[in-house]
């Protein structure tokens, strides 16, 4: 059997409350029958032969027929009749399964999948599901005296869970008794959920893959069971509305929680990009993105001109932390502004105090992946301080690419990094890597 994916994006889902949802926020086109049959008449159009099981997903519900009117949802089924649709999956909450619309797939294989989330109706008020156990419950007897089959969404790691392994463990147990399969998904901070601003204020923090793996782990050879550890690329996406101004000097502006939260992501979720094996670590700039900066124009152009840049991974040190380049047009990297200017000697220890920590941590994570750590840093800066203390403290070898003899000629210089010999040093002492 061969599927393929159609994603709806037609109306909204009817509930849009839930807490850790982002999509239900977002609107889609005009379920008009116009704009319904183009799109399903395109997405057939394009079907392989071979293909006879077809998967719905969407923000909302299926059945919902506000999102997707009677005469939509009957002219799908007609089309999947006429393609060879042997199996079709779809997603609805359970308030509208019902028997007349149901009787409408006959001859087709249906699944309807049901986000339960959890079997604990206090927890369900909580997150503000919407519905109940005993919703779900007729849902699901509904669905099977159809000879439907129920497919139910788990979130493993909800807020206001006190254990949650025995809380899995329930809800899995519940669940099979009403379900044909079950999904075990690893709940991530979706943008514009609420549960994104439960992350950055320090109220919920997201499991790594290896804790999720951990906790599932006594499900695992069930062939009811699948496990989605990432539903969508994770990656911390700030919705304006939590944007703040980053512009200043001092404690707020070294360890602001948007900074924080980006930082664990970079130890417990991130993943190197597979081919760099050379990490070499460079300066921020006041210009952002770094890469607009001069300094960093010409720093680009010397990688360019080696024969290591593919295999090279640009990290920024910053008063943000530890900045990957794919990384640097992202908020907040893109939007804080530090003054050196404005720094005092104070500022300046608490920089290269909380700077290695975060330079040590990302090495004891990630530093088996690289084979050379290397960097073009002014020798006197903090944040080359801050390195040479957390490579000392693991034992690890650390190579500046600026030689000290050039930087003692031009350390009195604006923008020393600028300079063709700093920038000469850095394209030759590259070669010999």
């Amino acid at each position: 059997m061969s599927e393929k994916v159609f994603l709806m994006k037609f109306g909204r889902c009817a509930w849009h409350q839930c807490l850790f949802c982002g999509y239900g926020r977002i609107k889609g086109k005009e379920p008009s029958i116009g704009n319904l049959r183009k799109e399903f008449d395109s997405f057939f159009g394009k079907l392989e032969p071979d293909v006879d099981h077809i998967k719905v997903f969407g923000s909302g519900s299926f059945l919902d027929e506000k999102q997707i009117p009677p005469e939509g949802r009957r002219y799908f089924i007609q089309k999947c009749r006429e393609s060879g649709i042997r199996k079709l999956t779809i997603e609805s909450r359970p308030e509208f399964v019902k028997g007349d619309v149901l009787k409408e797939f006959e001859g087709i294989e249906l699944e309807v999948s049901i986000g339960l989330e959890i079997a604990d109706d206090g927890i369900l008020d909580k997150i503000d599901k919407g519905f109940h156990l005993r919703d779900f419950e007729i849902a699901s007897r509904l669905l099977h005296s159809h000879n439907a089959r129920v497919r139910t969404y788990l979130l493993v790691n909800l807020p206001f869970v006190d254990d949650i392994k025995k809380s899995l463990d329930r809800s899995v147990k519940y669940a099979l008794e009403f379900s044909d399969s079950i999904v075990l998904i690893n709940l991530l901070p979706h943008y514009r959920s609420r549960l994104m601003n439960m992350w950055v204020r320090g109220e919920w923090n997201f499991l790594s893959r290896d804790e999720f793996y951990k906790i599932v782990n006594g499900w695992v050879d069930n062939p009811r069971i699948e496990l989605d550890v990432e539903t969508f690329r994770f990656i911390p996406r700030f919705p304006p509305e939590l944007r703040e101004d980053l512009s200043g000097v001092g404690e707020r502006y070294l360890t602001h929680p948007h900074f924080e939260v980006w930082q664990d992501y970079l130890l417990r979720w991130y993943k190197i990009p597979g081919e760099k094996e050379i990490l070499l670590f460079l300066p921020c700039s006041h210009r952002k993105p770094y890469s607009a900066s001069e300094t960093h124009r010409e720093i680009i152009k010397k990688l360019n001109e080696s024969n290591l840049r593919k295999k090279i991974h640009e990290v920024m040190i910053s008063n943000a932390g530890l900045v990957p380049r794919e990384f640097e047009d992202y908020y907040p990297f893109n939007a804080y502004d530090w003054d050196e200017s404005l720094e005092t000697e104070e500022i300046k220890k608490r920089y290269i105090e909380v700077t290695s920590k975060r330079i040590e941590n990302y090495l004891k994570v990630h530093g088996h992946r690289y084979k050379k750590v290397l960097c073009f840093l002014k020798y006197d800066s903090e944040s080359y301080t801050a390195l040479k203390i957390a490579c000392s403290n693991l034992g690890i070898d650390m190579m500046n690419l600026l030689s000290p003899e050039t930087y003692r000629r031009i350390r009195g210089y604006k923008r020393p990094l600028l300079d063709k010999r700093a920038l000469d040093d850095l394209l030759h002492n590259l070669e010999f890597q």
